[in-house]
């Protein structure tokens, strides 16, 4: 009975703190300026994307030729 007391007085505690939080101002939020700039960052957030995703599969394909060149290490 105690162990249920004690594990219900936890989870409103805990329940209660994060509302508090959430009133207090204790989170920050992004704010957006206007939906224009927000459009911007959001296209050039996905061409560094697109670029970084081009150059790791540049890197992988090279990096496959790379070690199919090399000689079996476990081969008897």
């Amino acid at each position: 009975m105690l162990k249920k007391a004690l594990s219900a007085l936890l989870l409103c505690g805990t329940l209660f703190s994060g509302q508090y939080a959430a009133h207090a101002g204790a989170h920050e939020f992004f704010n957006v300026k206007n939906p224009d700039s927000q459009l911007r960052h959001e296209a050039d957030s996905d061409e560094i994307r697109a670029a970084a995703q081009e150059s790791a599969d540049t890197l992988r394909e090279h990096h496959g030729w790379f070690s199919s060149r090399k000689p079996g290490r476990h081969a008897q």
